[in-house]
């Protein structure tokens, strides 16, 4: 539950599947053009994400596609002689979600969120971590068809990595030394939190930790951050989230992280956001 007036929940996904689901074509499906183009797909439940790339990659027939491969594990298929990797762009962004209500840093100063941001080096974290394979947002607008530069060229672009900037903004809000920042992420993206840290510490003379949620306890912590009934134990939380609306993937992603109902907003509720949000659910009505 997020608040109870009104009613706002969200579902932290948990799934029981058997082992297989089968899927068959309808051969009098109306639209030719469209298919079927295969008679049947089987999706396997049985393998877990590991084994399943490492069936693709090394032998034929046993697994043929496997979807949202980790970055780490790119490399790897396009140099296997059985799999071949394609890639698209996802609705969805992985951001860190700021502790503004932290205790010992000055995080509730948008200047020292600002030094964060420009603090990390966005370009080299896309090179030497996901190979190529993400780019920098602003926001939490992903890439697609309708928010691409060419049709919105004076669109908000990501903060630029200036360390000095950073450095100088840093300083503005804090008063001398202070205890260090504490960077929390999901399993997928341990390398990604301390690339970030890395970038942290040398702009902003802090000293950063990091920690790494495995299993259920990244499950535990999206529920306490998505109750807010305990203070966080983090000062930065990096998740991933996608959207669920393809019309309007914006929208929908910043309500995750900075509406009423959102179950990742860690910081107060933006008025101007709720009313947009507010006018895009009465036009789905």
């Amino acid at each position: 539950m997020i608040q109870a007036e009104p009613l706002a929940a969200t579902w932290m996904q948990r799934e029981d599947r058997t082992a297989r689901v089968r899927l068959t074509a309808n051969p009098k499906y109306w639209d030719k053009v469209r298919g079927p183009h295969l008679q049947e797909i089987v999706f396997r439940n049985d393998v877990s994400p590991e084994q399943a790339l490492d069936l693709v990659c090394t032998t034929e027939g046993q697994v043929d596609i496997v979807t949202e491969v980790p970055h780490r594990e790119a490399d790897r298929v396009q140099q296997s002689e059985h799999a071949r990797l394609v890639t698209v762009d996802a609705v969805r962004a992985l951001a860190g979600v700021i502790n503004r209500a932290a205790v010992g840093l000055p995080l509730h100063d948008v200047c020292a969120r600002q030094a964060l941001n420009l603090a990390v080096n966005r370009s080299g974290l896309i090179s030497d971590v996901f190979g190529g394979r993400a780019r920098p947002l602003a926001g939490l607008t992903p890439p697609t068809p309708l928010t691409a530069l060419h049709r919105a060229p004076n669109r908000l672009k990501a903060y630029p990595f200036d360390p000095e900037r950073a450095r100088a903004l840093w300083r503005q809000v804090t008063d001398g030394p202070s205890r260090p920042l504490r960077i929390t992420a999901m399993s997928d993206w341990e390398a990604v939190a301390h690339r970030i840290a890395r970038d942290l510490e040398d702009a902003l003379e802090l000293a950063v930790e990091v920690s790494v949620l495995h299993g259920e306890e990244q499950l535990t912590a999206r529920r306490r951050l998505a109750e807010k009934t305990d203070p966080p134990e983090w000062d930065i939380l990096l998740l991933e989230q996608g959207s669920q609306a393809a019309d309007t993937p914006p929208l929908e992603q910043h309500r995750a992280f900075v509406g009423r109902t959102g179950e990742f907003r860690a910081g107060p509720v933006v008025p101007e956001f709720e009313r947009l949000f507010a006018a895009m659910v009465a036009q789905q009505a």
